[in-house]
């Protein structure tokens, strides 16, 4: 008589390893996925905080423009240039030639698209950098220049571009006018640290816009 038990031994042989190369398998596919997973959370954990770099950079390019346009160090309450910007002095196209300082002041109009789109924000003639006209004497008459410092974590300073909009008084009716006020509108872009490979420019931009009056 055949021995059964044999038999199913026979049939058996190498069940096992098999077995454990599949489970293996699975294991090497679960590890990878999870990798995968993991890298891809890093990515976007990283993108995030460019974004808030970003951000940030932007919310700080939009002080530096609504200082530039107040003209006084928001601590000395001192004047950065000896006149305050006149209407004269703002461009259709935001570049003065003439006055390179001027650059980046911009009279506002009805286009499509509007200036603070039209414009590159990649070169820096028309825009105007940040700290760049907000920078105090160290003393009356000395050469030495006071700049804000340097914003860490990003690939470039913000830049800005103001334009002039109107001016308006008193509109109640029989009231004495009341001293005209200027409405300017900046516009800023903040700029992360990580670059393109292939172009260098910044992959996060961040654009803020307010309406200031003086």
């Amino acid at each position: 008589m055949i021995d059964k038990q044999l038999i199913m031994r026979k049939h058996q042989a190498g069940s096992a390893l098999i077995i454990g190369l599949i489970i293996l398998l699975l294991m090497f596919i679960l590890g990878t996925a999870g990798i995968r997973t993991t890298i891809l959370e890093e990515r976007m954990s990283g993108n995030v905080r460019d974004l808030n770099n970003a951000f940030q950079a932007a919310e700080l390019g939009l002080q530096d423009g609504e200082q530039d346009i107040s003209n006084k160090d928001p601590i000395t309450f001192r004047k950065v240039r000896p006149s305050d910007y006149k209407k004269l002095n703002f461009s259709a196209n935001c570049i003065n030639t003439s006055v390179p300082s001027l650059n980046g002041l911009c009279l506002a109009a009805d286009t499509n698209p509007p200036k603070w789109i039209a414009i590159n924000w990649n070169t820096t003639g028309p825009s105007r950098g940040y700290g760049q006209y907000t920078s105090l004497n160290t003393s009356v008459g000395a050469s030495t220049i006071t700049h804000p410092p340097a914003l860490a974590s990003v690939s470039r300073q913000p830049r800005y571009i103001i334009e002039y909009l109107y001016e308006i008084g008193s509109l109640v009716i029989g009231r004495a006018p009341a001293p005209i006020t200027i409405y300017y509108r900046v516009t800023t872009q903040g700029y992360g640290i990580a670059v393109a490979d292939s172009t260098n420019q910044p992959l996060a931009r961040i654009m803020l816009q307010s309406v200031y009056g003086r």
